[in-house]
């Protein structure tokens, strides 16, 4: 680009040039904005951008970043273990790993469910009935996968897990074998039936002041209170979420009009749930027929 005092001849541009006093823009030029290239500000310590969020104390111990794109707080992937269980991958989110060990866990009542809602079959008779399959869970044999299956365990491994699962069933008295490698989990009534014999509180003798009653007269002594306030009002159940594992049903039912009502079956088989859970794991069951001194019966504590 030729300005107005560009010299005419070489010798003269170099000598402008040595001598700073060489111009090589055109100073008429009225486009040309003068500007300080831009700095990302995590390039720049000495001038912080305070616009950033401190994603370790908005989420203490949660390991998370900002991420400029998104413009928030996120999770940073983490590496496990691959031996932690199955089915692992690289950089899970540890929600999500929480999660799945919840469902893989046989010795629990989520993790039971789960692993055997996978082997229902019919049955004859009441309840749900369950019977292994070793083609449950089976991957099909491409890309290598029923190589690593087979190097893993395969079948015998599935086979653990659910015998795991049923044990977990039959230790909680939730359901029995009935023969033909078939497993029967029990309905509300029928788990009810088996268990309101059993004594409140084991580690006692029944006296004629009724101080050790029986699970079902527990039951039945709170179900009673709980339908002296039924008639007081209420809000209305919006929602049942109760019945979602294999061994449970949902608390209420709902009619053509879309109202709830309380399912008298579930909802005593989920008391007497409660108490024999209780006087496995505390050693006590945790009612009590007169809490805080009112008359009335109820959990004291592990409801």
């Amino acid at each position: 680009m030729v300005t107005p005092n560009m010299p005419s001849n070489s010798q003269a541009i170099i000598d402008k040039f040595l001598t700073g006093d060489f111009q090589t823009t055109d100073s008429t030029n009225p486009y040309i904005v003068p500007v300080d290239p831009y700095v990302p500000p995590a390039a720049d310590p000495n001038n912080p951008d305070n616009t950033i969020p401190d994603c370790s104390k908005l989420f203490p111990n949660e390991n998370r970043v900002y991420d400029p794109v998104q413009k928030a707080c996120v999770l940073v992937e983490e590496i496990r273990d691959p031996q932690e269980g199955d089915n692992d991958t690289l950089g899970e989110d540890p929600n999500q790993a929480l999660l799945r060990k919840m469902r893989n866990d046989p010795t629990t009542g989520y993790g039971a469910s789960n692993i055997l809602d996978d082997y229902i079959i019919q049955g004859m008779g009441d309840g749900t009935f369950l019977k292994f399959d070793p083609s449950v869970g089976k991957p099909p044999p491409i890309f290598g996968l029923g190589l690593f299956d087979f190097l893993t365990g395969g079948n015998q491994r599935r086979e653990n897990k659910y015998n795991d699962a049923i044990k977990f069933m039959q230790d909680n008295a939730y359901g029995q074998s009935v023969g033909n490698d078939l497993f029967n989990v029990f309905t509300p009534q029928q788990y009810y039936r088996n268990v309101s014999g059993n004594l409140l509180d084991p580690n006692a003798q029944r006296t004629p002041q009724g101080q050790n009653i029986t699970v079902g007269e527990a039951v039945e002594a709170a179900v009673n209170n709980d339908y002296s306030e039924v008639s007081s009002g209420g809000a209305p159940i919006a929602e049942d979420l109760s019945g979602g594992l294999l061994y449970t049903s949902p608390l209420t039912s709902v009619d053509s009009s879309g109202n709830r009502t309380r399912n008298d079956d579930a909802y005593k088989a989920a008391i007497a749930r409660n108490i024999e859970r209780n006087k496995k794991n505390l050693g006590t069951s945790g009612f009590s027929m007169n809490v805080g001194g009112t008359g009335r019966a109820g959990f004291t504590r592990g409801r």
